[in-house]
């Protein structure tokens, strides 16, 4: 609470504060009742007393008027009758002397209201009185007795009875008014005397718990706290602590009580964790993986661990605390320590380590096989501690590490980084040393794996790395650059000639017949070479030499040296590779779109996306020439995803029964999130999964088949169209076929150029013509349940042929050849007229 966090004084002046306030609040509530009551005195004695008076004086001037008024009539009468004295009305002018000295004493008091229309009246009547009282005066001076008499009896007497009457009433309401404020002096003088009382005894009951109150929250804690440290000093710990939290001084002694408590418990626990630290102390040093030597300042032994025993394989007796650092490399030498070095010179290079003031550390072979690492931990007190460790087995593993990082696993042959620092290191001699590079790559290699499996290819490469080891001499390096191809680097060679003759020795050698596993292998070998001139750089020497490989290649099993402008076509492809760096960065790729026709349906019934490159500086270039690169340089797989997207995004223009196919690379299936972007790109386009078809070839398949079968499951659970693009040109087509359920074949356009409709009455086509390999495959595919498509159809003949033959769909130049995004909603309403068909049509012309 708030008041809780007040501090004592505080409190003390709140309790003081609340009765002043009681004593404030009583005072002011009699002051304020007694002023009220003076009031209402004074208004009734300065207003109403004196008003009741006046009008009484003016009630008996009146009244004595009256009297004077018949005494005067009595006297008149007297008079007439001739009878003796002279009886007047000699007390009329006093009594009007009293009237109008009541009247003026009595109007001054009159106040608003009630009273005032009261005192009007009267005033009234007051003066329509003596008006009258003036008139009967008149008439018995005139002597008109009569009419006096009358006069008398009648108005005069009854305006009197009216003024009698004004007068009691303003009586009336004064003796009221004096009473009701009489009984207000006594209300005011009642709730005085009741609020007085009730104020003193809040004010006594106040004090009382303000007293209960300062004993609760003050007096009782500190008694409390006063039993709680004479239980402290006497280390009783055990104890709950009130009052913690408070803000006040009672709370500062309670936490001051709790540091003193947590000082004293820490105090207990530093030592149970200080005997603790001894006990696990003298369990680590008999526990340490690492030997442990401690010296003191005069470099004398104290202790050495169990484990610093293991590891030199000294006695345990054979040291001893005390013993100098002499003695205990004395002792270390009897026991075969640094069997080849002097001993003084020995025991001087380890003083001068203990003695350094600086943490280091040493290795030494303690003996033959025993490799340690020593590290030295100078103390504050001057001593110092040795930790040392066996680094025999570790110091074995990096020399493998090392070795195994520059050669190749299976061959043992140099790696190419291996072979690249040979090269930087011949060239380094300078242009006297003449040598040259050879590029060396097996020659049907891959059938090889393909037909007796890797284990079959691996002892293979084994053997050739063998033979190339004895073809050359031990001073050259041979390496296995990667896959099938081979390194050498020749030294003292300068002359083409010699090259050439030393290659041709290498190609017979390899080119030898070969058993691995029982099984007879024969391949051939084919060499690039390369000469180093003055200015060559490694990656050049070798690039040449890649180069003439190719060039030998080409006739296999032959050897070519690089000559200047062999490698135009290597700058080609590098001016075209950064053009196509830079086609990728500035979007300069378009798609065309060419249609796939139904020829059951007679319909364009979906559209092929084919890339196009408009280059700013080449103009239109071929698709053939930059794929291929765009695939070695992995370019493709951001241009293909950029022609996924597109292709999406465009298509989903289209009519909904018109489907888009795209073409992916082998090198999409071995980048990652091929899946993820298939399932972006229709997400973000808002096409229909169903209306995606997916073209893959052959090689997509051969590539780590499993994983690839994979992700074409999983593409083809997004509810996507998997088609396999040139069906019929591999050697294992059929076998992916039954791995994986294709929506869609697609018959090489090799065999659709060969396709025409035979002749009337013509005998059969004879095997293994285009005309039966198609028949094949359409009937493969109705058997299989997947749709066939013929890609470059050109000719009426050839479209006849594929009716014929019951093939699903047809594409080529002779339905359209491809055309922009542009125009394929035009192209849609010429070839997918209402009630027409393009074949139809095509047949006719």
């Amino acid at each position: 609470m708030f008041i809780d966090r007040l501090s004592i004084r505080s409190k003390l002046a709140f309790a003081f504060a609340a009765l002043v306030l009681i004593l404030a609040v009583t005072d002011g509530m009699a002051i304020r009742a007694s002023m009220a009551l003076r009031d209402h005195t004074v208004e009734i004695v300065d207003n109403w007393m004196p008003s009741t008076m006046q009008l009484g004086r003016l009630a008996e001037g009146i009244a004595r008027l009256r009297r004077n008024q018949g005494s005067a009539m009595i006297a008149h009468l007297h008079r007439i009758g001739g009878g003796g004295g002279n009886v007047s009305g000699a007390r009329g002018p006093e009594a009007r002397r009293q009237i109008d000295a009541a009247w003026n004493g009595y109007r001054p008091l009159v106040s608003q209201g009630e009273e005032q229309r009261l005192a009007d009246d009267i005033g009234g009547q007051l003066q329509r009185f003596l008006d009258m009282d003036a008139a009967f005066r008149g008439l018995l001076a005139a002597g008109e007795t009569e009419r006096a008499i009358a006069f008398e009896a009648g108005d005069l007497r009854e305006t009197y009875l009216r003024l009698q009457d004004a007068v009691h009433a303003d009586q009336d309401f004064n003796r009221a008014m004096a009473v009701q404020l009489g009984r207000q002096a006594r209300a005011i003088g009642r709730d005085v005397l009741w609020r007085t009382g009730t104020a003193t005894a809040l004010g006594v009951l106040t004090a009382l718990l303000a007293a209960m109150w300062l004993n609760r929250t003050v007096t009782a804690r500190i008694v409390r706290l006063s039993r709680i440290m004479r239980q402290l000093g006497r280390g009783d710990c055990a104890f709950d602590l009130p009052c913690v939290t408070r803000a006040d001084e009672i709370g500062d002694m309670a936490r001051g009580i709790e540091l003193c408590r947590e000082n004293i418990l820490a105090r207990r626990e530093g030592e149970a964790a200080l005997r603790r630290t001894n006990l696990q102390f003298d369990a680590a040093l008999g526990s340490m993986l690492q030997g442990l030597v401690v010296w003191d300042r005069e470099l004398r032994l104290q202790l050495a661990n169990v484990r610093f025993f293991e590891i030199t394989g000294l006695p345990a007796d054979a040291l001893a605390p005390g013993m100098s650092v002499e003695a205990v490399c004395a002792a270390g030498l009897r026991h075969g320590f640094h069997p080849d070095e002097d001993p003084d010179a020995a025991c001087a290079r380890y003083r001068a380590l203990l003695a350094s003031r600086h943490p280091h550390q040493h290795e030494a072979e303690l003996r033959p096989g025993l490799l340690v690492k020593l590290f030295f931990q100078p103390m504050a007190d001057g001593g110092c501690v040795v930790t040392l460790e066996d680094i025999t087995e570790r110091r074995h593993n990096e020399q493998q590490i090392i070795h195994m990082a520059r050669h190749d696993a299976l061959t043992g042959l140099a790696n190419r980084a291996m072979f690249h620092d040979c090269v930087e290191e011949a060239l380094g001699h300078g242009p006297g040393a003449g040598f040259a590079v050879f590029c060396l790559d097996l020659d049907h290699f891959k059938d090889v794996n393909d037909t007796l499996g890797h284990a079959v290819g691996d002892g293979l490469l084994r053997q050739v790395a063998e033979r190339l080891r004895h073809c050359l001499r031990g001073h050259d390096p041979v390496a296995r650059l990667g896959g099938d191809e081979f390194a050498v680097l020749v030294g003292e060679l300068e002359a083409p000639e010699a090259a050439i003759a030393l290659a041709g020795r290498i190609i017979e050698r390899v080119g030898a017949p070969y058993e691995v596993d029982g099984h007879p292998v024969v391949i051939g070998a084919s060499i690039g070479i390369a000469l180093a001139g003055p200015d060559t750089r490694p990656g050049d020497l070798l690039k040449r030499a890649d180069v003439a490989l190719d060039k030998a290649k080409e006739e296999r099993g032959s050897a070519c040296v690089f000559v200047p402008g062999m490698d135009e076509h290597l700058q080609l492809r590098r001016g075209l590779e950064a053009d196509l760096r830079a086609a990728v960065q500035a979007r300069e790729f378009e798609l065309f779109y060419q249609p796939l026709f139904s020829l059951a349906r007679n319909r364009v019934t979906g559209f092929e996306a084919l890339l196009r490159w408009r280059s700013p500086r080449r103009g239109m270039v071929s698709p053939a020439e930059f794929i291929p690169l765009a695939e070695q340089t992995g370019l493709i797989v951001p241009i293909g995803e950029w022609v996924l997207r597109t292709a999406c995004a465009e298509a989903a223009g289209w009519p909904e029964e018109v489907k888009v196919a795209v073409n992916l690379s082998p090198v999409q299936f071995r980048s990652r999130g091929l899946v993820e972007t298939v399932r972006e790109a229709l997400q973000e386009s808002g096409l229909a999964p169903a209306r995606l078809e997916l073209e893959i070839t052959e090689t997509v398949l051969l590539q780590e088949t499993e994983t690839v079968m994979s992700l074409l499951t999983r593409l083809h659970e997004l509810g996507v169209s998997i088609a396999m693009d040139d069906f019929g040109t591999g050697y294992s087509s059929l076998s992916y076929l039954r791995r994986f359920p294709f929506d869609k074949i697609k018959i090489d356009q090799s065999f659709i150029r060969e396709l025409q409709a035979p002749p009337a009455g013509a005998p059969a086509e004879p095997p293994g013509c285009a005309a039966v390999i198609v028949r094949a495959i359409v009937g493969l595919g109705e058997s299989l349940g997947i749709q066939t498509i013929a890609e470059g159809v050109e000719t009426a003949a050839q479209l006849a042929q594929l009716r014929q033959e019951g093939c699903t769909e047809v594409q080529g130049y002779f339905i359209s050849p491809p055309r922009p995004a542009a125009e394929v909603g035009a192209l849609l309403a010429r070839l997918n007229p209402p009630g027409s068909g393009v074949a139809r049509e095509r047949e006719e012309a």
